[in-house]
């Protein structure tokens, strides 16, 4: 029996944790000739086969002045192919009943599918098709490229996204590992199809790509079908741009976002790539961070890679306390680094390492995902059976006196309400930021006439919905609706479910035919669990989740005017203006999260009939909600139709069936499921 001693008299018997170990299975591997590796994890039980691609196309490859081009080539991939239409690709998999994917990180571009053993085959068809034959016509290429600059504009107005994306250049330099994923709009608007085509063309080949295939599913089967249809795919790879290292820049840098209520705060170290001799001490060191060593809000988080990764600790504050909490985060991580942790502390952090583990290994998505990355960093193919023995012989040097050196710290938020109160920090460079012209309200602008009508809408419009007093006591609501929705030219008919509990939880539900998704906010955590058939799959949320499921809990009528008409928000008419033959009055205000909203009034009613958010740098509103037929419940004037618009275009609408105010709650919903190989086996 062997055995690693881990400090204080603990022992880890890493035979004791073999429990995990006949949870993965030998992965079965064979190279077809065109250079593609076939890879078989066989997992008898469930009659559901997951598929992933993995393929050189990532940020790493992008060529310099053309980030997010990788992210709009892997978009296009289900728009069309030289037999499919894009809505015949969408229909085929829903006549499957099979899922479609398509992702980019720093050094791959990845397709995920799935669907029952049975449709295996066909599966594998669709895949291929899509990766050999993209026509990338004009239209989808336009249509994407839109999609891509609705979420730049959802960024723009994220302040946690915008000290990610930031945070990561800062750390990684001219290296196209510090690429912002989705681009800039400024290289969006510029991105011709014939580079789409090129990059393509270039990147997506066999010969340096790997399929890993999952479920119940003989491997000769697997092999005969990967043969079949990816046999035929052809072409070599080109080799990866010259890169330089990744530099980061010690010291303070300050990003002014003028329109954001918050202050983000990022430190950040470099750390070795996944593959390399050490970095399970960074996953060591990580653990130690979270277990007390940092101040309280603050969190951990280690970003892998194959040549750098990035650990970034992150906490959100008001602005006028982040000269404060800034300087107790550098504090912290300097007495961290200073005394070495005690055995006992050393065991526990390496000890909750392994325990984690096996949960990224649950699904068969998970499973294929864990072993890509790996596979990309250059390990071996029995790198997830070694997993634990490492962590278990980890000590987080490496890690320790890495950040025992000048960190780099991002400050992210309005610079106006943090003047002066970032001093204890030393010397602060202003970084230039595109986005804050983004951000900026238009607040900063108004006139006092305009916020004094400002201040009269609201209270016309709290008062024509039921009265303040109405809207505090609504504690808990809950919504039950048709959902209509247009996708690719179809119109797809479901339903949705709003569960909202004041201060912090949210269940939303989403439902068509037999998928069902369901998106859970409770307090500090969330996750998104997705049904079909009879798989599950749950998806933890991060930093940048939480604060989506945080904007749609407060997107209701009775969060949206609680926000607009609390005492200290910053509200501005905007005059009046013309709405389906109807005048009405506008007014903007940012609301708690930082996000830039503006109001539409019935001019007669004082009823809100518009909701808007993502403003462009030009001053335009990309999202937009249309609400209608009012009905009145506890008090309160609800519309019962909202119609949702994206670029003026419509995508969605829905119809209330029911609507209870302060009614029971069902707390089963906020246990946090259980999955494991795509059953639901009980809740936390």
């Amino acid at each position: 029996m062997k055995r690693v001693l881990v400090g204080c008299g603990a022992v880890i018997g890493i035979v004791a944790l073999a429990a995990i170990g006949p949870r993965i299975p030998s992965p079965v591997t064979r190279t077809l000739p065109n250079g593609l590796r076939v890879v078989v994890f066989s997992r008898p039980g469930l009659p559901i086969v997951q598929a992933q691609l993995q393929v050189p196309a990532g940020l790493r490859a992008e060529p310099a002045g053309h980030a997010g081009l990788a992210f709009l080539t892997a978009q296009l991939l289900r728009q069309g192919t030289s037999s499919r239409s894009a809505q015949d690709f969408a229909t085929e998999l829903d006549t499957l009943g099979a899922t479609f994917a398509a992702s980019v990180n720093r050094d791959v571009a990845q397709i995920a599918a799935g669907s029952r053993t049975q449709e295996f085959e066909s599966l594998l068809e669709l895949m291929s098709d899509a990766v050999v034959n993209p026509v990338f016509s004009e239209e989808a290429f336009q249509a994407v490229r839109r999609q891509i600059a609705g979420q730049l504009g959802m960024q723009a107005q994220n302040p946690a996204a915008l000290a990610d994306e930031r945070a990561t250049a800062a750390l990684f330099g001219e290296h196209p590992y510090g690429h912002p994923p989705y681009g800039t709009l400024t290289v969006l608007l510029s991105a011709s199809r014939d580079e789409v085509q090129k990059f393509h063309r270039e990147r997506w080949r066999p010969d340096r790509s790997v399929l890993a295939i999952t479920g119940d599913i003989d491997p000769e089967r697997a092999f005969t079908t990967a043969t079949e249809w990816f046999g035929r795919w052809g072409g070599r790879a080109a080799p990866d741009p010259a890169a330089p290292p990744p530099l980061p820049r010690p010291g303070v840098r300050l990003l002014d976002l003028p329109g954001s209520a918050v202050t983000e705060l990022r430190a950040l170290a470099l750390a070795p790539g996944r593959g390399a001799p050490g970095f399970a001490d960074w996953i060591v060191a990580r653990e130690l961070l979270e277990s007390g060593a940092l101040p309280a809000g603050a969190r951990a988080t280690l970003v892998p890679a194959r040549e750098a990764s990035m650990l970034m600790v992150s906490a959100t504050v008001r602005p006028e306390s982040a000269g404060v909490v800034a300087t107790r985060l550098q504090g912290a991580l300097r007495s961290f680094t200073a005394k070495p942790p005690s055995d006992s502390a050393l065991a526990a952090a390496r000890l909750r390492a392994i325990h984690s583990w096996p949960l990224t290994l649950e699904s068969h998505g998970q499973l294929l995902a864990s072993w890509l990355a790996g596979d990309a960093a250059g390990l071996p193919a029995d790198h997830l059976a070694r997993t634990p023995e490492t962590f278990a012989s980890a000590t987080g040097s490496a890690a320790f006196a890495a950040l025992a050196k000048d960190l780099t710290l991002l400050v992210a938020g309005p610079a106006q309400r943090m003047r002066g109160r970032l001093a204890s920090l030393g010397q602060v460079d202003t970084l230039a930021s595109d986005a804050g012209a983004e951000t900026a309200s238009t607040s900063a602008r108004a006139t006092p006439e305009q916020r004094r009508r400002g201040r009269q809408l609201v209270d016309a419009a709290v008062a024509a919905h039921g009265g303040a007093n109405r809207f505090k006591a609504a504690k808990v609501t809950y919504q039950d609706a048709d959902l209509h929705m247009e996708v690719a030219g179809r119109e797809l008919v479901g339903e949705v479910r709003f569960l909202r509990q004041d201060p912090s939880r949210l269940a939303y539900t989403t439902r068509f035919l037999e998928f069902e998704h369901r998106q859970v906010l409770d307090g500090d955590r969330g996750w998104t669990l997705s049904m079909t058939g009879d798989s599950a799959t749950l998806v933890l949320a991060d930093s940048t989740a939480l604060l989506s499921l945080r904007g749609i809990l407060e997107s209701d009528l009775v969060h949206l005017l609680r926000d607009a008409g609390d005492p200290g928000s910053d509200i501005v008419g905007q005059g009046k203006a013309n709405q389906d033959g109807r005048p009405v009055e506008r007014l903007e205000f940012t609301s708690r999260l930082g996000l830039r909203t503006r109001l539409t009034l019935d001019d007669s009613t004082h009823r809100v009939v518009a909701v808007e958010a993502v403003p462009t740098p030009q001053g335009g509103w990309r999202d937009k909600r249309r609400w209608s037929d009012f009905v009145q419940v506890d008090g309160i004037w609800w519309p019962r139709r909202e119609v949702r618009e994206l670029d003026g275009e419509r995508v969605s609408s829905l119809m209330l069936r029911r609507l209870v105010v302060n009614g029971e709650v069902d707390t089963l919903l906020f246990r946090r499921p259980i999955v494991a190989r795509g059953e639901i086996r009980g809740l936390e």
